[in-house]
């Protein structure tokens, strides 16, 4: 396994590029982290934790159109991202990741082998394709999660939510299913969209960690019908909706430490309506500490 990288840095963008010593296969770019589609995607699986082979952001180019396989989630003390394998002749480890501080976007290349005389079968689980990886992957996640970052300045307030036009191109589908969705907003991703199935008349709930004085914002987009959004720890309402009457914001300031909670709930006009629903949900997070409170 290469050891030695050679740094190269292109100061007018403030790029970084680490390739192996006398190898061009093994790659490492950092660069400014930018609010495009593939970042907003890679968020959406950080955030909501999926590993579900949807929408798989990339940033060095990869030469081949076959499927990612082993997909996992790699969290180290600089960088958090997403690890997968392209497999084939020319196989690739790769890592797409955030700084921990959200300033910065971290792509890694590593080509990997297996042994052709034992060819892995189409239906082989996760932990048998690692298995017959060289090098590793799991001593590669050891060196993304190795990976050590200097801060960087990087200030984001919650205009930053996608417009109407835009959110849907860079939605993660929600696959995971639970009564209440953690959805992980930190400060390397403050802000995630994600496209969220919701059963008509049947309260989605999103559990979001914050600190005393953060304030989250949510946004909705819906085909048809209404959906209303609400925050669980808000004061009442002083005149609460009514069942038809669409709620597609909702913003609070975090009381107290912990985490709040997003309710989402669709209603249902008949003849107009499918029983489940797809909204288009925006969520923005931004720290007390960034933005100068206590």
């Amino acid at each position: 396994m290469p050891s030695t990288l050679a740094l190269t840095v292109v100061p007018a963008d403030e790029r970084w590029e680490a390739r192996v010593a006398g190898d061009s296969a093994v790659r490492v770019l950092v660069v400014p982290r930018r609010d495009d589609q593939m970042t907003a995607r890679l968020c959406g699986h950080v955030v909501t934790r999926s590993v579900a082979a949807v929408a798989i952001p990339f940033g060095l180019p990869i030469d081949t159109t076959m499927p990612p396989l082993a997909i996992r989630l790699v969290d180290g003390d600089s960088v958090t991202g997403l690890r997968y394998l392209v497999p084939g002749a020319q196989g690739y480890y790769l890592f797409e990741g955030v700084s921990r501080d959200g300033s910065r976007r971290i792509s890694v290349r590593w080509p990997v082998t297996s042994d052709p005389t034992r060819p892995i079968p189409a239906s082989a689980s996760d932990s048998l394709i690692e298995a017959a990886i060289t090098p590793n992957p799991y001593m590669l996640d050891s060196a993304m999660r190795s990976m050590r970052l200097g801060s960087g300045a990087t200030s984001r307030d919650l205009s930053a939510l996608p417009p109407a036009d835009s959110a849907r191109a860079m939605a993660m589908p929600l696959v995971r299913d639970f009564p209440d969705q953690p959805f992980l907003l930190s400060n390397a991703c403050p802000q995630a969209t994600v496209l969220l199935p919701v059963l008509a008349r049947i309260d989605q709930k999103l559990r979001v960690p914050v600190q005393r004085g953060d304030r989250v914002r949510a946004r909705a987009l819906l085909g048809e019908g209404t959906v209303q959004l609400s925050f669980d720890e808000a004061p009442p309402a002083a005149t609460p909706p009514a069942m038809r009457e669409a709620v597609p914001e909702a913003a609070i300031t975090s009381p107290d430490s912990g985490r709040v909670t997003l309710r989402v709930r669709v209603q249902v006009v008949t003849r107009v309506q499918k029983a489940e629903q797809s909204i288009v949900l925006s969520v923005g997070r931004a720290s007390a500490m960034r933005s100068g409170g206590t």
